[in-house]
């Protein structure tokens, strides 16, 4: 893997400041911020402030009101603004600063680092959480993570996630938000512990993202791992089905290539029972989509009487249970009345293979080495070691 010099990314997108929130800064200041949903078209919500902070107007940077102690209210729109404890007339967007590195912000009981913002829709309330990227960084690995993995592995791990997260903050930078926090299983910064695994692999390769050089550009891009691969992993847009600027192939994964039969797995199913967690009539025939580089199914096409139905893999997964069906590496058989699922591995099969990588880690491969693996054709980009340099 080559590795790139350069400095913060200048990211055209919605960056914070007290002085001006919702403002764009137009100049390259690392870390970067990401916005995460975290409550979409609630009717209400426990907000609750510890410690001095400043409430804004986002419409217009405007100071609304500053708090010393803190605050603790439900939250709601009205017909005449948003209200918290007090009402706030002709507004229906806030935006809570923190003053201090010691004030909290609490949604529901869940405490956030960085700001919060509160839209208000139509007598509903989106809320979201802006926070710099390395903050993400932690939340997802201590969450995602809670048992650590090898320290390369995590090391690895941190990478993508910031990788991921800079695609998504450049992807849709006039978005009100980049993710959603039910998406990336985030979970605010309760769970981050000072010098864990977690902080300490976010710590170590701060700053330090993948780029893949598309249509002239070097660009962050979709990036993800698996659990198992099975012996070979798919490019992201064959089972996403989103174009994501990642590699365009997976990779042949030798150490879950020898594990492929250790890692098999069935689930049998009636064709009544599915039809029904399908929300369709009846199951008459089932064709299976593959993508033919990698083997791994992105969904299947189910025929009733009249219609033909399409489902994707995530769909197909959450309907019928992750337990049931563990992974993308699989094929279906009729039998009478009863459908069999046949596959090996466990997860999506896309980009980082985590008993591959593992595995490597145990041998002496560093971090570097796990990337290079399974990301071929990408750089090791250092967003903060020139001082005008830019990602383009």
């Amino acid at each position: 893997m080559k590795a790139l010099l350069a400095t913060a990314i200048l990211i055209c997108g919605t960056l914070f400041s007290e002085e001006a929130p919702f403002q764009r800064i137009a100049a390259p200041i690392a870390p970067r911020n990401i916005q995460v949903l975290l409550e979409k078209d609630a009717s209400e919500a426990l907000l609750e402030v510890k410690g001095p902070y400043t409430l804004f107007n986002p419409h217009d940077g405007s100071k609304i009101a500053s708090g010393l102690l803190g605050k603790r209210f439900i939250i709601r729109e009205t017909e005449s603004g948003l209200k918290w404890g007090e009402e706030f007339p002709g507004i229906h967007q806030i935006y809570i600063h923190p003053k201090s590195s010691d004030t909290s912000i609490f949604i529901n009981g869940i405490q956030y680092s960085g700001a919060v913002a509160i839209f208000g829709v139509s007598g509903m309330i989106n809320i979201v959480n802006d926070l710099d990227i390395e903050s993400y960084v932690k939340s997802i690995l201590s969450t995602q993570f809670p048992t650590p993995m090898e320290p390369e592995v995590m090391s690895a791990l941190a990478i993508l996630i910031r990788t991921d997260a800079y695609f998504r903050a450049m992807k849709n930078p006039n978005s009100f938000w980049h993710t959603s926090a039910a998406a990336d299983q985030y979970s605010g910064s309760a769970l981050i512990v000072s010098n864990s695994p977690a902080v300490r692999a976010a710590d170590t390769t701060r700053h330090l993202i993948l780029v893949h050089p598309n249509n002239g550009r070097n660009s962050p891009f979709a990036a993800t791992w698996t659990e198992h691969s099975a012996g070979k992993t798919a490019r992201y847009e064959a089972i996403f089905r989103q174009d994501a600027d990642a590699p365009e192939r997976g990779v042949d994964a030798p150490h879950a290539a020898l594990a492929r039969h250790d890692s098999k797995w069935t689930y049998l199913i009636s064709k009544k029972n599915l039809a029904k967690l399908l929300d369709i009539p009846l199951v008459k025939s089932i064709e299976v989509f593959v993508d033919p580089s990698s083997g791994k199914s992105y969904g299947l096409r189910i025929q009733d009487n009249s219609e033909t139905h399409d489902i994707d893999f995530f769909t197909l997964q959450e309907r019928l249970g992750k337990d049931h069906i563990l992974s993308s590496d699989f094929n279906v058989s009729v039998k009478e009345d009863a459908i069999l699922f046949t596959g090996f591995g466990k997860g999506h099969g896309v980009g980082l293979c985590l008993y591959s990588a593992s595995a490597q880690a145990q041998n002496g491969d560093n971090a570097v080495k796990i990337l290079a693996k399974f990301f071929p054709e990408t750089y090791l980009f250092n967003l903060d070691a020139l001082p005008d340099g830019i990602l383009k």
